[in-house]
């Protein structure tokens, strides 16, 4: 009798350890927190927190600048953008480009070149079948199996003392559609980018004011 009395607490005992280990297995799962979470591994982290924690990934891809016209399709054909006032005749700077996603009207991917001051640069913008740098003729190796031009005039990417207005000089794309740009010119009055493209999507071409953009979408 005394025999079986002692088995049954050695029992019970050894179903609750087994028990205990069970529910603190989701919590030695690895989080965005990295180290922290190693940390409180032994606390199991509420379900609140994980749905938080990939509630927060869209959000590392950013919406550019305005909105998408919705009158505007798009198309494959080269597109000349005038100068913003006409008659400008003196040199536009660079200031910043930046990329982004809008998902309306089926998805576009976003770039965005920012200017100094009131004026825009007369552009041009059109798919090419390869890109090389003004200077040296070198070929600029892009991601994709497309390749968008972007060429301003009357435009330069550096100040009077040879410093740049801008920088990188490489940028990754968000990943859809626009895969990366570079920049492939800066040169007597000449800025370049070229822009590699999964495929050759139609794009369209918005200008922006306060400050002074030139904004390209291309479909998704």
């Amino acid at each position: 009798m005394n025999t079986l009395v002692l088995a049954i607490p050695m029992t019970l005992a050894l179903i609750l350890a087994a028990c205990g280990d069970d529910d603190a297995k989701p919590a030695a799962t690895p989080s965005p927190a990295g180290s922290a979470a190693t940390n409180a591994s032994a606390t199991k982290a509420p379900p609140s927190a994980t749905t938080a924690a990939v509630s927060t990934k869209p959000a590392s891809i950013p919406q550019a600048d305005g909105t998408i016209d919705p009158l505007n399709p798009g198309d494959t054909r080269t597109i000349t953008v005038k100068a913003n006032p006409e008659g400008f005749n003196g040199q536009a700077l660079l200031k910043d480009v930046r990329m982004g996603v809008h998902p309306e009207l089926g998805g576009w991917d976003r770039i965005v070149f920012e200017f100094s001051g009131p004026n825009l640069p007369p552009a041009t913008i059109g798919y090419v079948a390869s890109a090389s740098q003004c200077g040296s003729g070198a070929p600029v190796a892009l991601k994709g199996s497309a390749v968008l031009s972007v060429r301003f005039s009357q435009a330069a990417a550096h100040d009077q003392s040879a410093q740049p207005t801008f920088t990188p000089k490489d940028l990754s794309g968000p990943g859809t559609t626009i895969l990366e740009a570079k920049a492939s010119c800066d040169f007597e009055g000449v800025v370049g980018w070229a822009v590699g493209i999964k495929a050759k999507q139609n794009f369209k071409v918005t200008t922006l004011q306060n400050p002074t953009r030139l904004v390209i979408d291309v479909k998704q």
